[in-house]
């Protein structure tokens, strides 16, 4: 009976030893035990924390360079990395970046292909949102709906898709060449988006119709209180989101030259009360509440990604992050990926989470 207990123990031992689970646990730990710099997130990937640099990005404003550790992410194996998840609370307790990256240069056709991911503003938390793109040559455009739970991107040839997080559910909302412009509505249910040129459709979440609407769409807007606030090439229009009609229209100089006018950069915070836009000559900063536009000639930051009350903005390029406090003057800029290759431009959701602010207070 003895021996036969001792072959039971010896057998269960061979068991947890021969477990992948915990072979790879066990690999983590003794890697992190050689490298004590790094913070391992399962066998193979791991994170180091490095200074954020020098920022010298072509503003026409001077703004005090902040210096402080970020993470600097090293993703081999995306699939054991973990993924946004929308009952985690703790991942939602500040405003998001989301971008497509090809986490890793190797041979390896799942490692090297397009995967949607997201990370806190303060470059934490980094997630796989979604690798329904890895087939993807290029991801042109990426959009996230209000409530968080739906990503839609617009991949090589204008084709839309979108990410149900909830169900896991990939839609294919058009398949045909078609323009980039998307655009969510308040309640996340409809998804607005540019057909076939100046044909405008919306994707109903709930139903699965596609139906045409009467109104245009442009990526450099929000849904929010009852209204659809547009940055458009030469200005700002308000519109109620019900009836459609026109409340506010904001319009640069009139008397400036085609190329002067036309603001190439363009952006809105995420309650459509502030917007930018800029070009090489000028920079325009509209007050949409007040009703007003700002044209500067220097002394300003372009804001291709804005913040809410336009607080804080980043450039939309992921490969290194850049955040400007825009009311204290101040920047940011690391590197936060050791490899790999970005795709199309990132964007900023949950914006109103911390009251909009990017940073959490030091303690």
């Amino acid at each position: 009976m003895k021996k036969i207990l001792l072959l039971a123990l010896f057998s269960i031992t061979l068991m947890g030893c021969n477990d992948p689970e915990s072979a790879a646990a066990e690999a983590a730990q003794l890697k992190a035990e050689q490298h004590p710099d790094r913070t391992y997130v399962g066998e193979n990937n791991y994170y180091t924390m490095e200074s954020s640099e020098h920022a010298a990005f072509g503003r026409k404003k001077e703004l005090k360079v902040m210096y402080q550790d970020f993470p600097r992410y090293f993703v081999e194996k995306a699939k054991e990395w973990p993924k946004e998840d929308l009952n985690d609370a703790s991942s939602y307790d500040l405003p998001r970046f989301q971008f497509a990256w090809a986490n890793s240069s190797s041979k390896d056709e799942y490692e090297s292909g397009l995967k949607i991911w997201s990370m806190k503003t303060d470059g934490t938390d980094l997630r796989l949102v979604t690798d329904a793109t890895i087939d993807l040559t290029a991801v042109r455009n990426l959009t996230r709906s209000p409530n968080n739970r739906y990503v839609a991107w617009a991949g090589s040839g204008g084709h839309k898709s979108v990410y149900d997080l909830k169900t896991g559910k990939v839609t294919v909302v058009q398949k045909t060449t078609s323009p980039l412009d998307m655009l969510w509505s308040e309640e996340s249910r409809y998804l607005y988006h540019e057909r076939y040129r100046n044909r405008y459709s919306r994707w109903d979440s709930e139903t699965g119709e596609i139906s045409e609407i009467d109104f245009d769409i442009e990526t450099s807007a929000v849904s929010y209180g009852g209204n659809r606030i547009v940055v458009y090439p030469f200005g700002v229009t308000v519109f109620d989101s019900i009836t459609n009609e026109k409340k506010l229209l904001i319009d640069v100089d009139e008397t400036l030259p085609f190329k002067e006018a036309r603001m190439t950069i363009r952006s809105i915070d995420p309650t459509g009360r502030y917007g930018w836009g800029s070009n090489p000559s000028f920079g325009f900063f509209f007050d949409i509440e007040k009703g007003t536009v700002k044209q500067m000639v220097d002394d300003f930051v372009p804001a291709q990604i804005l913040g809410k009350d336009a607080h804080y903005s980043a450039l939309s390029k992921m490969t290194y992050v850049t955040i400007v406090d825009r009311l204290e003057d101040k920047v940011w800029s690391w590197r936060a990926f050791s490899h790999g290759a970005m795709s199309g431009e990132g964007i900023l959701y949950n914006g109103l989470a911390n009251d909009g602010l990017w940073f959490k207070e030091r303690k």
